[in-house]
């Protein structure tokens, strides 16, 4: 790696890669979720596909392909947010758990559920990484109620946008 006044620049088969190129990433392993959406407690739904929807800044969400499953959807995908802006403004990882394709579901017309959401702190330091179980809420009522989980890992590093 070489350093001047006006860029960073790595060498990568001979290129050199100015430093509006470089981004923070997030790599992200979405593993499964686990006691979400009990038909017991949840009986309406019928169908039970599941994706889950994740994003640092709204306007970049990854997504999972949905699957199917009652109360342990697995994914294992994996993926990554570029963070475009600096780290203070990126400061939590927003996580939905999603039951699609169901029609039946009372108040709901486009057939997409909330079925679980998390606010998880992002890794803060370079090449820093966080994995775990990490719980969800869902909205009952006028307030929340804790009911499931999900596995994942996040981990945080520098990628060269070409």
């Amino acid at each position: 790696m070489e350093n001047d006044s006006n860029r960073i620049v790595s060498r990568i088969q001979d290129e050199i890669i100015p430093r509006r190129k470089v981004y923070l990433g997030l790599h992200l392993e979405i593993l499964y979720a686990e006691d979400i959406d009990n038909p017991i407690v949840h009986p309406y739904a019928l169908n039970r596909e599941y994706r889950l929807a994740v994003w640092v800044d709204p306007n970049e969400e990854f997504s999972t392909i949905p699957v199917e499953g009652i109360l342990n959807p697995v994914w294992n995908a994996s993926g990554v947010i570029l963070l475009k802006k600096f780290l203070e403004y990126h400061t939590f990882l927003n996580v939905e758990v999603l039951r699609v394709n169901s029609m039946n579901d009372p108040g709901t017309s486009s057939g997409v559920v909330i079925v679980g959401k998390a606010k998880i702190p992002l890794p803060t330091i370079l090449y820093g990484e966080k994995v775990g179980r990490f719980g969800l809420v869902r909205e009952m009522g006028e307030g929340f109620k804790v009911e499931g989980y999900i596995h994942l890992s996040m981990k945080l590093r520098k990628y060269i946008y070409v």
